[in-house]
This record gives C-alpha cells, sequence and structure tokens, in this order.
C-alpha cells in the first residue's frame, strides 16, 4: 500500500468517479486489471489537466496495479522526460489495448524518436509491443509527421506481415496505419 499522500488523493477521486457497470463490462469483456474504477477517459484528461505533471508521480502512479493509475501515469509523465528505455519498460508492461492506446496517444508519439521505437516494437515478437508500434506509427502520421522513402516501405513491409499472420489486435493496428500513410499522401 502506497503512503504518497498524492497518490491517496488520485484514487480518493478515482473512487468518486467509479462506474461499476463501466468496470464489470471491461471484467467480462477480458479485461482484467488488479483493479478496474471504470473511470472513462474524458475524466482521466480531466483528473491530469488538474495535477501536476510530474515523473516521480507517474512512476508511482505506472506502478499500481489499477487501470486508471497506469493512464493516469501516461498522461502526467512529462514528456520531455521520457526516454526511450522507459517507453521499452512500460511496453513490456502493457497488458491490455485500452492501456496501449492511451499510452501511444498521449505519450510515446510525443517523445523524442518515437518512429524508432515504434519500429523496433513493430519487428519484435510480442503482440503487444507490436501492436503499441503500429499505434505510435498511426499517431505520428496523424500528427502530420513525415517518414523517409525507406520507413514507408518499410511500414508497408511489415503492416502487410502483420495483416497476413492474422493477430486480430496487431492486425487491426497496422490496417490503421497503412490508412494514415494513405492519409498523409505517402504511399
Amino acid at each position: 500500500m502506497t503512503t504518497d499522500p498524492r497518490i491517496q488523493e488520485i484514487k480518493n477521486r478515482l473512487r468518486l468517479e467509479m462506474n461499476g457497470v463501466a468496470s464489470k463490462s471491461m471484467r467480462d469483456g477480458g479485461l482484467n486489471y488488479g483493479l478496474n474504477f471504470g473511470v472513462g477517459l474524458q475524466s482521466l484528461k480531466r483528473i491530469a489537466g488538474e495535477t501536476a505533471h510530474d515523473a516521480s508521480l507517474a512512476i508511482a502512479l505506472w506502478k499500481e496495479n489499477i487501470r486508471e493509475c497506469k493512464m493516469l501515469a501516461a498522461l502526467l509523465y512529462p514528456v520531455s522526460e521520457f526516454g526511450p528505455d522507459m517507453a521499452d519498460l512500460w511496453v513490456s508492461e502493457i497488458r491490455w489495448p485500452d492501456l496501449a492506446q492511451v499510452c501511444c496517444m498521449y505519450l510515446f508519439s510525443r517523445i523524442d524518436n518515437a518512429s524508432v521505437m515504434a519500429f523496433r516494437w513493430i519487428a519484435s515478437d510480442g503482440e503487444m509491443a507490436r501492436y503499441c508500434g503500429f499505434l505510435t506509427i498511426s499517431h505520428l502520421l496523424r500528427q502530420g509527421r513525415e517518414m523517409s522513402p525507406s520507413y514507408v516501405c518499410e511500414l508497408k513491409d511489415q503492416a502487410n506481415a502483420a495483416i497476413q499472420e492474422g493477430q486480430t489486435l496487431v492486425a487491426m493496428a497496422a490496417s490503421t496505419a497503412l490508412e494514415c500513410m494513405k492519409s498523409n499522401g505517402e504511399e
């Protein structure tokens, strides 16, 4: 049990926002976090907006086995202080798609060398790492980031291979990355 008063305050706020129906629905759908308050992303973003962005707080939240704490960690970690080693560690600990989506959109895609990390994850053996890689690339493309011709070829090859392999989660993220690439005119 944590004794950090900031963590306790956040947990108290999460309890106030708790949605038992949403939590049960997620559990029934296979999202078996240690604890899941069922708090939606908009509420989490509001809480994050009212909380100081601090690396030590984010790390402490990430260590909690609570869905919303992990998501808040991604929202609160100062992007300028979040490096590739930490990103690799977090990706290795992500078990659920909803957490991956928040981390990729609000943190991973915003750090320096995000594309290098994303392509490394895409080339890995882990399903969730590959999912995070394709999601991160998709967010980079949505942000208007351009890709070199060699990256475009690599993305096409990796995405098409992922789609053929049939891992549903990875295939969906790979398809999204290809769609984002086409939307950017990078074919």
